[in-house]
């Protein structure tokens, strides 16, 4: 979902091109909006020129997602990871590239052991940090970001998207938008959610099954048995003629599980 962010698309397609990409930034703005899923197309288009969300069934060679583990943090031991990953060069991306969602998570250890990195990082590597706001890092840190920031979006603007994208009638649109606060990504997931529970759009569910699949992604380790489940469902929903209705509540309950 790239809706909206036609203007970064655009401008990081010409910082690549003309070989002004940066080497470590901070998108920040509230949840729900894009930052990740804007992280992740553009890691994917340093590798595959493709400006879109990698495949949940291919993963990307040259770059690596951190996202906090069971404790509710990222560690030094992501770091340690990062510096394996960081400095070995790219196989099949211009970048070697490294994603940390929720950076606010980041331990103080880790923090520090990021900032000696991010002071002399390698020519050919890329590191994106996704956070709510620039100040939940210390100045230290955050000096050496550049920052893009990621705003809501209108109202109108969402149930434009809703009525043209996802196909919801007018009414549904304006009620889905105002229940979404300018977050674009709660509106798609309440309409995919209403819409999963009232028809069998077997394109829907294929949706929303690629969708949380790649969400469930940025952290394989503790995802692990729900990946496999909704890979392996995905590939019978395209194969047979499952009842959607009945292959989403499935989804929910497997998604609902601790």
């Amino acid at each position: 979902m790239l809706f909206g962010l036609e203007d970064k698309i655009e401008l990081f397609k010409r910082l690549v091109k003309d070989n002004n990409l940066r080497q470590s930034y901070l998108f920040f703005g509230e949840p729900q909006i894009g930052k990740f899923t804007f992280a992740a197309s553009l890691v994917n288009f340093l590798e595959t020129g493709k400006f879109v969300p990698p495949s949940a069934t291919k993963p990307l060679l040259d770059a690596k997602f951190f996202t906090p583990d069971e404790s509710g943090s990222i560690g030094i031991d992501a770091v340690r990871d990062l510096k394996k990953e960081l400095y070995q060069r790219p196989v099949a991306s211009i970048r070697r590239s490294a994603v940390f969602d929720s950076a606010e998570s980041l331990t103080p250890e880790a923090r520090n052991a990021l900032l000696k990195i991010i002071e002399e990082p390698p020519q050919f590597s890329l590191i994106i940090f996704i956070a709510v706001e620039p100040s939940v890092f210390p100045p230290t840190l955050a000096s050496r970001f550049t920052k893009v920031y990621f705003p809501r979006f209108g109202q109108k603007s969402i149930e434009k998207y809703l009525k043209e994208k996802l196909k919801i009638d007018s009414n549904q649109a304006v009620l889905t938008a105002r229940q979404s606060f300018g977050r674009i990504g709660r509106a798609i997931q309440l309409a995919q959610s209403s819409s999963l529970e009232t028809d069998s759009d077997p394109e829907s569910l294929l949706k929303y099954l690629e969708e949380t699949i790649l969400s469930l992604r940025k952290n394989l380790l503790k995802n692990s048995s729900k990946l496999s489940w909704l890979l392996e469902r995905e590939e019978l929903v395209k194969r047979h003629n499952l009842n959607p209705k009945l292959q989403y509540r499935a989804a929910q309950q497997v998604m609902n599980r601790k």
